[in-house]
């Protein structure tokens, strides 16, 4: 694994001193003095050089006089104030770049982004607002987003190597027009990439099934969940055990279809591409019947839990603390389960990936790691403050930046254990609270936020036995077999208006009616119907612009 390096947060100053040297009495021979104006030239010509408009184009500080630049960002409910986050003072400290915070609140960044945006009001820096690819196209082509690819080529070395070191990338942070509006976060983390099911050890432990013995497909999982339910693995002698819990209170079933729709070969209920780089849409496609089917008879015969479209997470929680939850999808096992030591979650094992009769590889899916949209620049951004914010954002992608970004400096939650580097661990902390809490609250805007960072697997090296477990199963049962359902692609500003024509009223139909499938408020004598309602919507319309637009991601691509 590569060091992660212990972070430097104070400015680094370069310091040169110019000798002359004097004859008898200190004065200076005409040669002398030649030679001494010569290098005081050349000193100010190479200062000069490396400056732009007031900018220092290498090292720290980034400005000489500190730089006061608007700054709009959500909110997480999980942050403090983000003036008092010691990311952002250190940052200050360290480049003399200062902001002046907007943040609305994470749930209402949407509607003050586009009040904003369309309303004239919008700041210089726009930073974790989650600038969908649509609305890069939109507020790109409208000059209110600067592109920013030639700010890049000359003055972000780290978003350069990015870009080399990940195919695609760039491609995919591309609006058709060629140019780049937004910067990503570029995550390579398995981890973080793909979703486990964990399954309550002391249940497998009465009822004799060992790790190795975990169920590889749909039928396997079936059989788990149905002695879960009748055999007492819980040992209280009552008949309560509810054997796979998921929380699904908001999407509709949306849940139940990202986990299991993959195990029957669909990568999603609505648009994702095979491996020939054909688009389907799920939900009509000839194995879609045979999903809902095995997920109605799970939820039939109280194999998942019946409250799943009024549960919400807290609930799901509470249940799992309450002994009744056999399995469970989440971060993390105490998230299924209740709390618990990280010693006992660390032997929780985890499932993702299953195979089915009419899917005999196993598969589960898995993001791009890219989050679009993290960062971006304004028309009101002057030439100064552009280069001085590239130069900003760049060393966010350094691995000295992304780990300073997403953990903070070493000391508050975080520290190499007996003073090895290549080793971190969390720190307890006295007050009670957990890291994540005080992460949000005190130290980073990454923690409930999507920032820019490009963090790579081999930054991962917690010496902590859970995330270990978790990293185990991840690659055992997970990472393999995952794929992704469709690349970063965009639309035109045509397709987009067609799509956005189309969409709502097609995801609704697809939300309310699917789901009644799996309660049995709808036969599955209905199925055909079901389908041709899709077709009436204009579902063929939208596959084909997915289409057109993933044929441009490939060519780009070379794929």
């Amino acid at each position: 694994m590569k060091r992660i390096t212990t972070l430097l947060l104070a400015g680094i100053l370069a310091m040169s001193t110019l000798v002359s040297c004097g004859g008898d009495g200190g004065s200076s021979t005409a040669e002398d003095s030649k030679t001494s104006s010569a290098d005081t030239t050349s000193t100010e010509s190479s200062v000069e050089a490396a400056k732009v408009d007031g900018v220092n184009l290498e090292g720290f500080p980034i400005v000489d006089e500190t730089l006061t630049v608007s700054l709009m960002g959500p909110k997480a409910a999980i942050h403090g104030e983000w003036k008092d986050l010691i990311f952002f003072q250190e940052m200050e400290k360290k480049t003399n770049i200062a902001f002046d915070f907007d943040t609305p609140a994470a749930e209402i960044l949407e509607e003050k982004k586009n009040l904003a945006l369309n309303g004239g009001t919008y700041p210089e820096v726009m930073f974790a607002c989650n600038i969908s690819r649509d609305q890069q196209v939109k507020y790109g082509s409208q000059g209110i987003l600067l592109p920013l690819e030639d700010l890049i080529d000359q003055y972000c070395p780290n978003i350069q190597q990015m870009f080399e070191e990940t195919p695609g990338l760039r491609g995919s942070v591309t609006t058709p027009d060629g140019h780049i509006y937004a910067l990503p976060q570029q995550m390579t983390l398995p981890i973080a990439l793909t979703g486990t099911i964990w399954i309550n050890k002391e249940w497998t432990d009465a009822l004799g099934i060992a790790d190795e013995d975990l169920p590889t497909d749909t039928d396997g999982f079936k059989e788990m969940l149905t002695r879960f339910r009748d055999e007492d693995p819980n040992g209280n002698g009552e008949a309560d055990e509810i054997p796979f819990v998921i929380f699904d209170d908001a999407n509709k079933g949306d849940s139940l279809y990202s986990i299991m729709f993959p195990w029957f070969g669909l990568l999603s209920a609505e648009f994702y591409a095979d491996d020939a780089g054909q688009v389907h849409f799920g939900m009509i496609d000839e194995n879609a019947k045979p999903a809902m089917e095995y997920i109605h008879d799970l939820y039939a015969e109280k194999l998942i839990d019946n409250d799943c479209f009024v549960t919400g997470s807290a609930e799901a929680t509470a249940k799992g603390s309450e002994g009744r939850v056999g399995a469970g999808s989440h971060a993390l096992p105490r998230f299924v389960f209740g709390n618990m030591s990280i010693e006992e979650e660390a032997t929780y094992p985890g499932i993702g990936a299953l195979s089915s009769p009419v899917n005999p590889e196993r598969t589960t899916t898995r993001s791009s790691g890219v989050t679009q949209g993290t960062f971006a620049l304004t028309d009101k951004c002057s030439e100064e403050t552009a280069i001085a914010m590239m130069r900003w954002v760049d060393y966010l992608y350094s691995e000295e930046g992304t780990i300073f970004i997403h953990y903070g400096p070493e000391g508050y939650i975080w520290e190499h254990p007996d003073g090895n580097p290549d080793l971190y661990r969390w720190i307890p902390q006295d007050d009670g609270r957990n890291t994540e809490e005080v992460r949000g609250g005190e130290i980073t805007p990454d923690c409930g936020a999507g920032c820019p960072k490009w963090f790579k697997d081999e930054y991962y090296n917690m010496d902590d036995v859970q995330e270990q477990a978790r990293k185990y199963w991840c690659e055992t049962n997970c990472w393999p077999y995952a794929k992704q359902p469709l690349p970063e692609m965009y639309f035109t500003a045509e397709e987009q208006a067609e799509l956005d024509m189309l969409a709502t009223d097609l995801t609704k139909y697809r939300q309310e009616n699917a789901s009644k499938f799996i309660t049995g408020d709808k036969s599955f004598d209905e199925w055909d119907s079901f389908v041709e309602g899709f077709k009436t919507m204009g579902v063929e319309d939208m596959i084909a612009i997915y289409q057109q637009a993933y044929d441009r991601w490939a060519e780009a691509n070379g794929k």
